[in-house]
């Protein structure tokens, strides 16, 4: 099984492309545990993934919501502008 995550702006460049495929053996994840295995996987971006945001199927998720394999999923820093 995989997860194939959408990654925007910088993290995209760090992270090797605006997809990324993560290999598990879990169906379901909660994006809190998603996003440390990311932090593992790509040790040089993990504070940039502690302040991301995720959205599952183009909405919003919550550190304790669970994604699954078949979710479309987006991994999104945050951003600042002046």
């Amino acid at each position: 099984m995989k997860y194939h995550i959408q990654v925007f702006a910088g993290l995209a460049e760090q992270m090797g492309g605006p997809i990324i495929t993560v290999p598990t053996d879990q169906e379901t994840i909660t994006i809190s545990a998603l996003k440390d295995l990311l932090s593992e996987r790509f040790p040089e971006v993990a504070a940039q993934l502690r302040g991301s945001f995720v959205a599952r199927n183009q909405a919003y998720a919550a550190p304790e919501d669970l994604v699954s394999i078949y979710d479309e999923i987006a991994i999104i820093p945050p951003v600042s502008g002046g």
